[in-house]
């Protein structure tokens, strides 16, 4: 039921933990005399049935039973297969469909005529026809959606009523990154939180130093009262590697950067002044600079405010959404602004004048655009991602 491994690394006599297996067998004869005594205590050293082929064939036949009562339950109901396929952050799936995993197959190699036996092979073994499939549901790779020679084609070829869907999950997640992105300082910041991830998951010693400086920062303020303290909060958190097929990596990254964002400027400082190479200390200074920006601060608050979507509200609340991104563009605006210059007060972040003029980065002041501040951030920043 939780998926835990029958095995142990070390099943021996000696071993001061045998696996799941052994230790619960183990706990429960010492709870049932009978067990402890005709099972473990009378049968010879060849028949104790705790061997790790007998281990395997346990697994095996909860596996049969298992897939056994799933083929029952669907009869002879026509069903649609999902290869390699991804949930939206929702967690949801649609109307009254019910999903089961039948199995994993090994394929030599990711053709699509090598994906179809790995198919026809696992109906073969459960009794299941092609001819009942209506529906594929894949992602966006050419042998996978190939429009002659793909996955999807040679299944329609043996039966057209198998309509191909493109995952839409997948299809989501790379447009919402593929359109944040297409801004330039949108996609200067994700390589920031990138790079950002990088330095600090890419050393344990790291990832330790922030753990402890969360748990000071989580200690002080418990003994000042300024933290809340109940069931669920105060978890500990770390900064996941974005990825851009999982949108909900880069929204959880954001989350915990706001809790952690002091803890991670004091690591990077540790860094940059102890850092094993330059490069490593050249790293963590240019991620100092450009995090303890006034712009870096403003994209990272307007994106944390931005909560993800799940498909099924992108497809059937487009008129919502839209009207709801249209109300954050007349109204939000102040309210962000305010955000902004608060984290920046609470972090030690310069607060800038509105209305200076704006210096385009990578350029000189004379070859710079009479802008204000106030224009760049509003116009070029808060609308023209909204309007995307």
């Amino acid at each position: 039921m939780q998926g835990l491994p029958f095995r142990g690394n070390d099943e021996s006599e000696n071993s001061t933990n045998q696996g799941n297996f052994l230790e619960l067998l183990k706990f429960i004869a010492s709870n049932n005399e009978e067990i402890r005594n005709v099972v473990l205590g009378n049968a010879p050293e060849n028949l104790k049935l705790t061997s790790p082929d007998i281990q395997r064939d346990i697994i095996n036949a909860a596996a049969f039973e298992t897939t056994k009562a799933i083929i029952l339950d669907m009869g002879d109901d026509l069903f649609s297969i999902l290869v390699d396929e991804c949930r939206d952050v929702s967690v949801k799936d649609f109307g009254c469909v019910i999903e089961r995993f039948l199995g994993l197959v090994h394929v030599r190699d990711t053709s699509a005529t090598s994906l179809l036996k790995g198919i026809k092979s696992l109906f073969s073994n459960y009794g299941l026809s092609i001819a009942s499939l209506r529906g594929q549901g894949y992602d966006g790779a050419s042998n996978m959606r190939g429009e002659f020679h793909g996955l999807k084609s040679l299944i329609l070829k043996e039966n057209s009523c198998a309509y191909y869907i493109h995952c839409f999950a997948h299809q989501l997640q790379l447009t919402l990154v593929a359109v944040a992105k297409k801004h330039l300082n949108v996609c200067s910041f994700f390589n920031t939180i990138t790079r950002l991830c990088n330095v600090i998951r890419g050393s344990c010693k790291r990832r330790d130093m922030l753990r402890e400086k969360q748990m000071e920062k989580v200690m002080e303020g418990l003994s000042q009262g300024v933290i809340e303290t109940r069931q669920g909060l105060n978890q500990e958190m770390t900064l996941k590697r974005p990825e851009d097929t999982r949108w909900g990596y880069h929204f959880g990254t954001l989350i915990n950067l706001l809790h952690l964002f002091s803890s991670v400027i004091e690591v990077l400082e540790f860094v940059g002044e102890n850092g094993n190479d330059d490069s490593q200390r050249t790293e963590a200074i240019d991620l100092i600079d450009i995090m303890l920006r006034f712009e870096f601060l403003f994209v990272y608050l307007k994106f944390y405010r931005k909560k993800d979507q799940n498909i099924v509200n992108a497809m059937h609340l487009v008129k919502v959404s839209k009207c709801n991104l249209q109300q954050v563009r007349d109204d939000g605006w102040e309210s962000l602004l305010k955000q902004v210059i608060k984290f920046c007060g609470e972090n030690n972040v310069s607060e800038i004048d509105m209305q200076d003029t704006f210096i385009v980065r990578g350029r000189s002041r004379h070859r710079s655009e009479d802008m204000k501040n106030l224009h760049n951030y509003r116009v070029e920043l808060f609308y023209s991602v909204i309007d995307m």
